[in-house]
């Protein structure tokens, strides 16, 4: 038989993730794989195990999910910047380290909204009365929410604290006054008012956010922009909403959101959406639809993160299911966490811009902080796109040495297969035992390959860089 040459397969997760019925294995880029739980490619052409998180401060309140997350920032010298956490029917803010009681007797498990506006804090959630806060050592309060609206949604916009969706008025955007010098707003007067996003559409408001000058009220199928007191537009012009106010989130780069049918993110100066998602369609298509309005997206400086629940693919179950998406090169990745995260959002201690979730277990945490995920150690599965190695599928090849590549890697599980076949099927190769592992005298026989890299990390991220085929024989076509 002719003599054939070493072959390199690197780039690993280049292109990310790219699913098997997603897009047929000839037209898949060469620096995609076809699953990765745990993983992320920021490291370009190499695979990496994600880190953890830890706890913060201690746990809020056992046995509780946390309905609210947000950090209050006092402008100018001011020095009240304040994290909070809603658990159960109380709502704590984080002081000197501990977790103390701000506001009680609050309906359980009702998700709470914030938004910060002239050094006050101002907090709605659908069932109480609008409160504030100022960040002090006082609780919350009454100031500057006479008459406001018992609403479920807040923010600011054109100096103006705005409130949307009431029990009587589930498809109303609620203003307020213009603040004053003094930083005063009212809940009355002329300069008070209210929008109606179509009311009659058979939807109800389930979101909104600032973003692009303008502000974006979503329901279920529709989203709709405000673009000041005596500007609204009267029909929809993004026909893709969401039922999640949560998994609305702006990054660097545009405004996000979750919709059954996919991830998607609309620019500054863009009118309409584009879907991302494609590459990992069948995950969002497996989201519950019981857990279409829990989903919830936070962010950091290069990548957008959705926790949708447990999804089941293909008879696997992704427990605790974050996908991640990584702004700068476009790519999906897929986590697995030890707990539920509910809420995600950013935290400003004065030293370091961290990025905090809450449990459904009453814990808030700093999150991508730590190699465990609050202790546990971290369960990573890759397994690459499909190779034919010959360059011709019809070809049967025989593999007689292959070497696997990584940083850190010791003790990951190597596995190969040639067919669709249950993970169950998958053969052993072995397991990396230093940064260079080559395995000889291997009978790996097929016309097509794919290769698993598994285990359990629980130290500094290793880092995967891929495999050469050292030696190999070409059987040619056989019938």
């Amino acid at each position: 038989m002719p003599e054939t040459p070493p072959i390199s397969i690197r780039n690993i997760g280049s292109s990310g993730i790219i699913l098997d019925d997603v897009v047929d294995e000839s037209l898949t880029p060469t620096g995609s794989v076809s699953w990765a739980i745990n993983w992320n490619f920021d490291t370009i052409g190499a695979g990496t195990i994600r880190k953890g998180y830890s706890l913060l401060g201690a746990q809020v309140e056992a046995g509780a999910s946390v309905v609210g997350l947000h950090q209050f920032l006092d402008t100018g010298t001011g020095t009240n910047d304040r994290l909070i956490a809603v658990v159960d029917t109380t709502l704590y803010a984080l002081v000197s380290g501990a977790w103390t009681s701000k506001r009680t007797s609050l309906t359980a498990d009702s998700q709470s909204r914030f938004t910060n506006f002239v050094d006050l804090v101002f907090m709605v959630n659908g069932q109480e009365a609008m409160q504030s806060w100022n960040g002090g050592a006082g609780n919350f309060s009454t100031s500057q929410v006479t008459s406001a609206p018992v609403a479920y949604f807040i923010d600011n916009f054109r100096t103006r604290v705005w409130a949307a969706k009431t029990d009587a008025n589930p498809s109303r955007v609620i203003y307020s006054s213009v603040a004053d010098s003094s930083g005063n707003i009212l809940w009355s007067g002329d300069d008070f008012g209210f929008i109606d996003v179509a009311p009659g559409d058979g939807e109800d408001i389930t979101g909104i956010k600032k973003f692009d000058g303008t502000l974006w009220i979503a329901k279920p199928s529709t989203m709709y922009r405000i673009f000041s007191v005596n500007e609204s537009e009267p029909d929809p012009r993004v026909f893709v909403g969401t039922y999640s106010q949560e998994s609305m989130e702006v990054a660097k780069d545009g405004l996000y959101w979750h919709h059954p049918s996919g991830i998607y993110r609309v620019r500054k100066g863009e009118n309409q959406p584009t879907e991302i998602s494609r590459p990992i369609y069948t995950i969002i298509k497996n989201i519950s639809r019981a857990n279409y309005d829990t989903v919830a997206s936070w962010s950091d400086d290069d990548h957008v993160y959705f926790s949708v629940g447990n999804v089941t693919v293909s008879g696997v179950t992704i427990t605790n299911c974050t996908i991640r998406w990584t702004i700068s090169t476009e790519v999906w990745t897929v986590y697995s966490h030890n707990d539920n995260l509910l809420i995600g959002n950013s935290y400003d201690d004065g030293s370091t811009i961290y990025r905090v979730a809450g449990d459904s277990d009453g814990n808030v945490y700093l999150y991508d902080n730590t190699n465990t995920d609050n202790g546990t150690p971290i369960s990573y599965d890759l397994i690459t796109r499909w190779y034919n190695v010959s360059g011709l599928r019809s070809e049967t090849k025989t593999i007689r040495e292959i070497s696997a590549f990584g940083e850190n890697f010791q003790g990951a599980n190597i596995q190969w297969f040639s067919k669709k076949t249950e993970n169950s099927e998958y053969n052993e190769l072995g397991s990396i035992s230093g940064d260079e592992t080559l395995f000889k005298n291997r009978n790996i026989t097929g016309k097509r390959f794919k290769f698993r890299v598994s285990g359990v990390n629980s130290g500094d991220p290793p880092r995967f860089q891929g495999f050469e085929i050292n030696n190999w024989i070409n059987e040619g076509v056989i019938e």
